[in-house]
């Protein structure tokens, strides 16, 4: 039995104002049942729409959590390998961190289909001594963009280059600290990547910038190891830190990125007024910030490492 004053009449605007006047007229009993095949088909052409309605509220809402949870298991087994993993997936991880840092660092202030005079190379030494801090050797504090334009117009004369031990020419060796097989293939391997990386645009001079991107990151790692090797601190210890600041920069920026997605779905309806369909802009917007999240996470977690074994005394209540 369905009452005329149904909330769900009102929400679908199912006239039921005949009805009333057709009682009223018959009795005034208001309880009085109303019987008939007119009134089940219209029933139930109104439980078909209802139906209709809340499925698509259903699938939007599931939709909508669909971006979310692809972040969520992206960041939960990053998070799961730097917990469970061994401590050489935690430096791997590490390295990772500080190419993806140098290669942010120099795409976008390079375009392959240029010149390297045409380069914003001041811009690059300048972010990437930010970022390395008092780790770099004096050696390293003396280039300038000058140096390094003429050691990028030098390399394009080589015939054939060297991968292992590579050095832009010129220029300061990269620091002995890819010794034994582990050392050489996790270069090598970083080197592969770079190469299938397809983010960087094709250009003429894009051989050019991955060997820019290969010497400075290879300089950054070469010289974070040589600083924890210096700090003499066992490996354990080493490890546990590069871990606790791994995990701490992760968990800080997912729960901002939480908050920022969970404003952004509140917000995304609005757009709708503009013509634009608001799952397609939660998605896009969805997409930007997490990828800014995760840079901004790999930046800080670099950045507060290398400012950790650069003065381990004076950082250690950071994040022991």
């Amino acid at each position: 039995m369905v009452s005329l004053q149904d909330e769900m009449f009102q929400k679908f605007n199912f006239d039921t104002e005949w009805a009333v006047k057709l009682i009223s007229r018959i009795t005034n009993n208001e309880d009085l049942p109303i019987e008939g095949h007119g009134i089940v088909n219209q029933l139930l052409g109104l439980q078909i729409n209802a139906e209709k309605y809340f499925f698509g509220i259903r699938k939007n809402l599931v939709e909508f959590d669909e971006v979310l949870e692809v972040q969520r298991k992206h960041v939960y087994n990053l998070r799961q390998l730097i917990l469970t993993g061994d401590f050489e997936s935690c430096s791997e991880q590490i390295f990772k961190y500080m190419q993806a840092v140098v290669d942010d660092v120099i795409l976008k202030n390079v375009n392959p289909q240029k010149h390297p005079s045409n380069w914003c190379l001041d811009k690059i030494l300048e972010e990437f001594k930010a970022v390395a801090g008092e780790i770099l050797n004096d050696s390293f504090a003396g280039i300038d963009e000058e140096a390094l334009l003429n050691s990028l117009v030098q390399l394009q004369k080589f015939q054939s280059i060297s991968i292992d031990n590579f050095s832009l020419p010129s220029l300061p060796p990269t620091p002995n600290s890819f010794r034994g097989i582990r050392g050489k293939t996790s270069s090598f391997r970083r080197w592969l990547v770079i190469c299938s990386d397809d983010s960087t645009k094709y250009g003429k001079y894009r051989e050019m910038v991955n060997f820019l991107r290969k010497y400075l990151g290879d300089f950054l790692i070469a010289s974070y190891l040589d600083v924890i090797q210096e700090s003499g601190y066992d490996a354990v210890y080493v490890k546990e830190i590069e871990r606790e600041v791994l995990l701490k920069t992760l968990d800080c920026f997912w729960r901002d990125h939480l908050i920022n997605m969970n404003r952004l779905s509140s917000a995304v309806n609005v757009r709708s007024f503009g013509h634009r369909n608001p799952l397609e802009e939660y998605k896009i917007d969805g997409c930007k910030f997490f990828i800014s999240m995760l840079s901004a996470t790999r930046r800080l977690t670099v950045e507060s490492l290398l400012r950790y074994w650069s003065s381990p005394m004076e950082s250690q209540e950071l994040y022991v």
